[in-house]
């Protein structure tokens, strides 16, 4: 009977621990104050001022200041609600705008590594390539020094069969440049006639 007990006891906290969080709420950090028009600061203010305004003490009385605001109304606070250091509120802005600047050049530096670390695997292709071919290097020189060898021995041979093709093709064409040759002469000395 008691562990059943217990693990019912447990469930119970359990839902009210779960309740209790879907409930959470936070306390506003805006503070609004009223300025009146008199040291007792009782009665409807003048205007109300919120967090981070600045102001400027112009009097001091036992729980209250006569101060002066940035647009130069003058009243009367409540001395319990102003504090000589700059709120964390007026804190905030620069420091957000700052942290979205220093988000972009982190962003920036990242898309820049990023891009460095392309260049760097492409030249590590680069130099595996290079290597291989200073390894091959050695093979592709003796393979032209055997060449040249073979060359040199030879020297400027030509083939039999190419110099017999090379000698018949140049008498086949003095032949018809003889023929046109002639042909065109024997017109011109006879007027254009053919006698032949």
């Amino acid at each position: 009977m008691k562990p059943v007990l217990t693990a019912l006891v447990w469930a119970m906290l359990a839902s009210s621990v779960a309740g209790a969080a879907e409930n959470t709420v936070f306390v506003t950090d805006e503070l609004r104050l009223g300025l009146y028009p008199d040291e007792t600061t009782s009665g409807r203010p003048t205007r109300m001022l919120t967090s981070g305004d600045q102001l400027r003490i112009l009097d001091r009385a036992l729980r209250s200041m006569r101060v002066r605001t940035d647009n130069g109304d003058v009243g009367w606070v409540k001395s319990g609600y102003v504090v000589e250091k700059e709120p964390a509120r007026r804190l905030i802005v620069p420091l957000q705008a700052q942290s979205e600047k220093l988000t972009a050049s982190l962003d920036a530096m990242t898309a820049e590594k990023d891009a460095m670390a392309e260049r760097i695997t492409e030249l590590d292709t680069e130099l595996e390539s290079a290597k291989e071919g200073i390894v091959a290097l050695p093979e592709l020189q003796k393979e032209v020094a055997a060449l040249q060898d073979a060359l040199d021995q030879r020297g400027a041979s030509v083939h039999l069969n190419w110099l017999i093709a090379a000698a018949a093709a140049a008498f086949v064409f003095g032949c018809i440049a003889g023929y046109y040759w002639l042909d065109r002469r024997v017109r011109k000395r006879f007027g254009g006639l053919r006698i032949y």
